[in-house]
């Protein structure tokens, strides 16, 4: 066996064998209740995507017998099923949080291998929660830096490789693996670690957090019985960094787990579609008015460089294909619209107007500007224009949503699924550390729509 013997792997399994028991500030406890709420929000609204059905009859076929682990409206089933078909969900809308230093859904994974684990082996609410912030913090720490945006400018979709690591740690802790085993377990993650930015815009994109959700299942069922892998690949110079960025200059950070909370700098969405268009919409949005009944010549949008990559395509023929062109998302900014799921749909992405709107959007690359940030010129027929610049997007940690604003995301998508069930299950997500809140959130969630 290759023992664990570099820095990032021993900090990382000391760090997790601590999660149970350390004290965690109150504030970062609520942000982990936050984002158990966003994702059951978002988990739930996308019961009927097709890329959510397709895996839901897929899990059934691979997973054929009975299990404890509770899958969103469905029976309950083996942990890794659940894994599989809850994380999907979670990413199906693109309107899951995300971790903007590592430029990786961190959540939709992690929760979705820890409600996997945590639900089979009956561990308590606390455990699961506390399991959750402890991958999450590992998974932000490892994207940080550089890495993780090296990762999506190659083509490597980030949270396809981080957010395994991150809820191979989460389940890991609740399969309550020593640290010897957690580092096999981590070993084995990384080297199932992948998803290509190519499929932003199909569904095989939401499956990149299944996948990952069920490579850490794996990963702990693996290392609890005994199996062996790599276990310095997550070391600056290891072999996960220089595999996937060949740069030679981009490695994964030397990790510290001292000081803040990188959970607090978590980002939740207001718009269902690719975080990068938020700042872009954010703009359009407040120019709406001023572009009401007048003829546009021109949209220049100034963008950090990474935009164009991940959500640059030019004329969307789908809606999932709408989350990820800015030049739509723009035209349904300036066109009133707030950028909601119902608004990426297949009549407005075939919308006339909406059309001759996103063909006069064009993209200037600033290399100064932040991820979060963006500004735009807007040009009229008549030789007028207005101008807008978004230094940061709402959503992020120092331009939060409100609560009000994450309940009524909530209700927006779960009461079309539960009905009046909406209400009771937010209060009980709200009070989700209460012993025995878990049963009654498998109750609310469990199989209640025609599949």
């Amino acid at each position: 066996m290759r023992a664990p013997d570099e820095r990032n792997m021993a900090a990382i399994t000391r760090f997790a064998g601590g999660a149970l028991e350390r004290e965690i500030p109150p504030q970062v406890l609520a942000q982990g209740v936050a984002c158990f709420i966003d994702w059951f929000a978002v988990a739930l609204g996308a019961h009927g995507e097709p890329a959510a059905k397709a895996v839901r009859l897929t899990a059934r076929r691979l997973w054929p017998g009975a299990g404890d682990a509770i899958v969103l409206l469905d029976e309950p089933a083996a942990p890794g099923a659940s894994a599989l078909v809850n994380g999907t969900l979670s990413h199906c809308l693109d309107f899951d949080d995300l971790h903007v230093a590592s430029v990786a859904h961190l959540s939709g994974a992690t929760l979705a291998a820890a409600l996997a684990v945590g639900s089979a082996s009956r561990s308590g609410e606390e455990a699961i929660l506390r399991a959750f912030i402890c991958g999450f913090e590992v998974g932000a720490r490892l994207g940080a830096g550089s890495f993780g945006s090296a990762l999506n400018h190659r083509g490597v979709h980030a949270t396809g490789v981080i957010a395994c690591l991150s809820a191979t740690v989460a389940a890991g802790v609740l399969m309550r693996l020593d640290e010897g085993q957690m580092a096999q377990a981590l070993g084995v993650a990384a080297t199932q670690c992948g998803g290509l930015t190519a499929s932003f815009g199909t569904m095989a994109k939401p499956f990149h957090a299944g996948r990952a959700a069920l490579g850490a299942v794996m990963a702990v069922e693996l290392a609890k019985a005994g199996f062996e892998a790599a276990a310095d690949v997550l070391e600056p110079g290891g072999g996960l960094a220089s595999a996937l960025v060949q740069d030679g200059l981009t490695r994964i950070p030397a990790l510290s787990f001292g000081g803040a909370w990188e959970i607090l700098n978590n980002t939740f969405k207001p718009y269902a579609s690719c975080l990068m268009t938020h700042a872009p919409i954010d703009a359009a949005r407040s120019l709406a008015p001023a572009c009401r009944d007048r003829s546009l010549a021109a949209v220049t949008v100034y963008v950090n460089p990474l935009l164009p990559k991940v959500a640059g395509i030019a004329a969307p023929r789908t809606a999932l294909e709408g989350k990820f062109s800015t030049a739509f998302c723009v035209a349904l900014g300036l066109s009133g619209y707030r950028a909601t799921d119902r608004d990426f749909s297949a009549a407005t992405v075939e919308s006339r107007p909406l059309g001759d709107i996103a063909r006069k959007v064009r993209l200037e690359v600033d290399p100064a500007m932040p991820k979060t940030a963006a500004r735009m010129r807007v040009e009229f027929s008549d030789g007028g224009h207005v101008d807008e610049s978004v230094p940061l997007a709402l959503g992020n940690p120092e331009n939060p949503m409100s609560e009000d604003d994450l309940k009524r995301k909530f209700l927006a998508l779960v009461e079309p699924v539960l009905g009046s069930g909406a209400d009771e299950l937010f209060a009980c997500l709200k009070g989700c550390r209460t012993p025995g809140s878990l049963r009654a959130i498998a109750r609310l969630t469990s199989k209640q729509v025609k599949q």
